[in-house]
């Protein structure tokens, strides 16, 4: 189960383990795809296995087994190495792949080696920008059940060009593998779930009580949390289906939840030569033990067709307010000139603020300069000199921690003195130890406010109310919680409360209610005020309120970012009135692979037959103080609802106009109306 990528670093190399999680160490490589996709999985291109009649050769490609889209090879000499699953019963007989080379390049060559033994050599030239390739893998050792290929390169560049270190790397894209045999079919428990995975399809009672959805959520996110950026694709189905369900692919795995008194998992084959079914049963936490054994190391223990696990919680894990790159499994990272530390909030545990790192480690001496930089914002800049030695403490404003944040360290050199600019930067590194310090509190508010805060604001553990316990409540919560696991480093410990409990205590919650039947009480940053009045409340200290009234009443789904009174942030999604479309903004996430990851704001906003918006409650509202910020909040208004005119024109409705624009501050509740 390969792969788990959540951003890119400089001067790594990725090694996947057994359950897909990526563990960065030394080497060079840089992969393209900074973060993960997000979302349900993207389907093989071609056409999936099938155990019976199987046919002797398929494809996956990098993206199917959790190792991002491309490969970069940076700089002159650039380095990487991955390891690809070989399932059990199969043979890896080639890598196919384009590659793309700087435009700078007069001649050279990229080396494969498999276990410290050559393969292939691939020329290159600066005639043709792409090269097909195809790397034979039959010579590759295969150990542990993968191959490990590494690759280096060696450029020459156009007589008198200087290529900068950090531009133009040799691509590797469109890489797949190919196989030859047909994937063994698991006869225990312990050989249950393969190396890849392609979807779990997870069969429940068509009225599940608190114990199965507890059981599901469970299962799917321990699931998705092992497989990492393989990004399986989770399937719920009433059980009432499952005599007429096909049988799984050699990539596809069925799980079946039954809630009664017999506690226990079992393997039972309903179909001759197809991977066969889970069942999984009990009650209570008894079900929660069998739920977690196919995920939990003592798996591999489990090699019967039957197993009964005993009682099994996870510990509760309190985030450390000090803490080392080595502990977060990120680790030495070293680069040229810049060496990048991506800190992710969900790595710390919780939602962070006033986070300083205390850089230790070196860089090449001499003279020049040290800059410490997140985006185009410079946090510090101090002398380098002759001793190389790295002992640096940045502060890291509020304002610039996003879910994840890359603090960069570029070492600078003048070109005095040193006969060439384009040598001296070529040569200069910088190496962060990764016994680096990271010290950071706990944010009294999530920080960033909205999407940016999610998931590490609802770690580890999150309540998940649902309006009604109903199957189709269920899907929902499953494709909303696994899409928040696919962005989270460390899993998620969702457990199922009830409404009250969620709006009203101290444990960050996820709240379904699809047909918008919500507490008064509960302040959302956009809400329905009657049929065709909407209100936008901003989720600031400011709490300025804006009212929005349209001539007709338009459907809509949201899935919101707020808070309770406690402080605990929650995530609310609801309509007005207009469940299918919760279910359409929903489908639409799970469509998209990068869709999680590039919500904004703290609002997403979806109407019938257009493209969901993200927004800003914040910006929406805006300051209020003169007559032209009231105006320029009314255009923040009219873009906001410019997508809902276009649906209604679409819908064969016309939006005659906006009848009521106002704005008010919360403060002035209760003085009686406020007129246009």
């Amino acid at each position: 189960m390969f792969g788990r990528l959540r951003a890119s670093y400089p001067s790594r190399r990725i090694v996947a383990t057994r359950f897909g999680r990526v563990l960065l160490v030394s080497g060079a490589v840089v992969f393209g795809v900074l973060c993960p996709p997000v979302g349900f999985a993207q389907d093989i291109d071609d056409e999936p296995v099938s155990s019976e009649g199987a046919a002797d050769v398929f494809t996956l490609t990098l993206g199917d087994v959790g190792l991002g889209e491309s490969l970069r090879l940076q700089g002159v000499d650039g380095r990487a190495q991955i390891t690809v699953p070989v399932p059990t019963g199969v043979v890896p007989r080639a890598l196919n792949a384009t590659l793309t080379v700087p435009p700078w390049l007069d001649r050279g060559w990229i080396d494969v080696e498999s276990n410290d033994r050559p393969i292939f050599r691939v020329d290159l030239s600066g005639d043709a920008q792409t090269v097909p390739v195809s790397i034979p893998l039959g010579a590759a050792a295969i150990v542990g059940g993968a191959v490990t290929l590494e690759f280096s390169s060696t450029l020459i560049p156009d007589a008198g060009y200087c290529p900068a270190p950090s531009g133009d790397p040799v691509r590797i894209i469109d890489a797949a593998v190919d196989y030859s045999g047909v994937p063994a079919i698991p006869r225990t428990i312990s050989e249950f779930l393969p190396p890849v995975l392609r979807q779990l399809t997870v069969f429940v009672p068509a009225e599940p009580g608190t114990d199965v959805i507890d059981a599901v959520l469970t299962l799917t996110t321990s699931v998705t949390e092992s497989f990492g950026a393989q990004n399986v694709r989770m399937v719920v189905r009433p059980d009432t289906d499952l005599r007429s369900a096909p049988p799984s692919g050699p990539f596809e795995r069925t799980v079946v939840l039954s809630d009664n008194t017999d506690a226990g998992a079992e393997l039972i084959f309903p179909v001759p030569d197809t991977p066969p079914q889970l069942y999984i049963t009990g009650s209570g936490s008894e079900l929660l033990d069998q739920t977690r054994l196919i995920t939990s190391p003592v798996a591999d223990l489990a090699v019967t067709r039957g197993a009964l696990a005993g009682p099994r919680v996870p510990p509760a894990v309190l985030a450390p307010n000090s803490t080392t790159l080595d502990a977060l499994d990120i680790g030495t990272v070293t680069g040229a000139p810049t060496a990048s530390v991506a800190l992710d909030q969900t790595r710390l545990g919780r939602s962070a603020a006033d986070v300083s790192v205390h850089l230790t480690g070196s860089y090449t001496p001499g003279a020049g300069s040290l800059t410490a930089t997140i985006g185009d914002r410079t946090l510090a800049v101090w002398t380098a000199d002759d001793t190389g030695r790295l002992d640096q403490w940045i502060d890291i404003p509020n304002a610039e921690l996003d879910r994840i944040t890359t603090l960069d360290v570029t070492v600078s050199r003048s070109s005095e003195g040193s006969g060439s600019a384009c040598g001296a930067q070529s040569a200069s590194t910088v190496t962060i130890d990764g016994a680096s310090v990271i010290e950071s509190s706990d944010s009294a508010s999530p920080v960033p406010l909205g999407f940016g805060s999610l998931p590490q604001a609802l770690t580890p553990r999150v309540g998940v109310a649902l309006a009604e316990n109903s199957f189709v409540n269920t899907v929902r919560a499953v494709s909303l919680v696994n899409g928040l696991q696919r962005m989270s480093t460390r899993l998620m410990q969702p457990h199922v409360v009830e409404v009250d409990e969620a709006l009203n205590g101290t444990e960050p919650a996820i709240v379904i209610a699809p047909d918008g039947n919500l507490p008064d009480t509960l302040e959302l940053p956009v809400s329905s005020n009657g049929a065709a009045t909407l209100s936008v409340t901003a989720t600031d200290t400011s709490g300025s309120e804006t009212l929005l009234t349209l001539d007709t009443a338009v459907p809509f789904g949201t899935v919101q970012v707020a808070s309770n009174p406690n402080g605990a942030a929650l995530m609310v999604a609801s309509s007005n009135g207009a469940p299918a479309q919760l279910d359409d903004l929903i489908a639409w996430l799970d469509a998209g692979t990068n869709r999680w990851f590039g919500l904004s704001g703290d609002v997403l906003f979806g109407t019938p037959g257009a493209e969901p918006l993200t927004l800003s409650s914040n910006d929406l509202t805006g300051p209020q103080t003169d007559t032209a910020a009231q105006s320029q909040t009314s255009n923040k208004l009219v873009v906001f609802f410019a997508g809902v005119g276009v649906v209604l024109i679409l819908s064969g409705l016309i939006v005659a106009a906006i009848i009521v624009v106002r704005s008010r501050r919360r403060s002035q509740r209760g003085n009686g109306p406020v007129e246009p």
